[in-house]
């Protein structure tokens, strides 16, 4: 999927320099045919470029300021061009990012990915995670006022006091990772608590700090896998990739029998032996959890070392929306 992600990116990379090269070119052609004094000191200058380098293979080159030349040459053309009434820099090279000349990659003899395709690929990603279309699951947009104020049956905190805990346990992970011991989350309790508000915030947060992050559904989670299965892809590099992998209502999905919990093992395990990071949300309880996909599961994703398990409780706050 990420790989998807970066071929895409490479191509729309690509398409920009092949405009880029016929802006270029359509404003060479411009000045050769509508600006003779300023073709005149292009050609002056490409002379001297030329020359000094025949000079210097035939090793019968003078002693001459060349950079001083080009310079006074480069000036004249400038002021020529804004004299035309053109800007000055209109026949430097046509690029959106200097950096990188609209590559998308910077650095020799080491490549890596340049901050404006860095951002590109966040924005695809976010785009991926469905996180454009809502901005308003943010922790900034976090509303305590419809939470309820009553203390949570058997206990000494009330639904409002305990999810201002989780909130900030959801903030402070996703501003600090990779740092710290933690590796996963668990994010359990009943449908309608802002369990996905949750797992949106943490996603968006990490995106905003340039971290590889995929959110998808369980539904889709499995149905990836499956696809890796089929092709007997043994690691599914989708899933596998991301930094930091989100699971959203894990235990929506049907339930293949010696499958789902396999792929579901295979990629938590795999995760775990990489250092990275998975993120699951479920309306099942933990002992639930723990039926449904077996011991080994659940002891990677409630392992008190490397784990945290965050319970929502209280009222279902979609009841409370309507009523308000």
């Amino acid at each position: 999927m990420r790989e998807t992600v970066r071929a895409e990116l490479e191509q729309e990379f690509a398409r920009r320099r092949a405009e880029n090269e016929r802006v270029e070119a359509g404003r060479r052609r411009e000045i050769a045919e509508g600006y003779p004094e300023i073709e005149a000191l292009i050609r002056k200058r490409e002379q001297l470029v030329f020359g000094t380098m025949r000079k210097i293979l035939s090793r019968r080159a003078e002693e001459e300021d060349l950079p001083e030349r080009m310079r006074e040459l480069s000036q004249e053309i400038r002021r020529k061009l804004v004299e035309s009434g053109l800007p000055e820099n209109y026949l430097e090279p046509v690029c959106r990012c200097a950096r990188c000349g609209d590559t998308g990659y910077v650095g020799e003899p080491v490549r890596e990915m340049c901050g404006c395709m860095k951002e590109a690929m966040q924005a695809l990603v976010r785009k991926e995670n469905g996180l454009e279309v809502n901005e308003r699951e943010s922790f900034e947009t976090f509303d305590a006022s419809i939470l309820s104020e009553e203390l949570l049956p058997g206990d000494r905190i009330s639904q409002k006091q305990l999810m201002l805990i989780i909130r900030k346990r959801c903030e402070d992970w996703a501003n600090t990772y990779p740092a710290g011991r933690i590796r996963n989350l668990l994010l359990t309790g009943p449908s309608g608590l802002g369990k996905t508000f949750l797992m949106r915030s943490i996603a968006r947060r990490l995106g905003e700090r340039g971290i590889d992050v995929l959110l998808l559904s369980a539904y889709r989670m499995f149905q990836t896998a499956r696809s890796a299965y089929m092709t007997n892809d043994e690691e599914p590099e989708a899933l596998v990739g991301p930094e930091v992998l989100m699971i959203d209502d894990l235990g929506s999905e049907p339930l293949m029998q010696n499958v789902t919990v396999e792929q579901l093992f295979l990629v938590v395990n795999r995760r775990m032996e990489l250092g990275k990071a998975t993120v699951m949300s479920t309306n099942l309880q933990l002992n639930e959890f723990k039926q449904r996909y077996t011991e080994r599961v659940a002891s990677r994703m409630t392992d008190v070392v490397h784990s945290c398990v965050l319970t929502l409780k209280g009222p279902d706050l979609r009841d409370r929306e309507r009523q308000a």
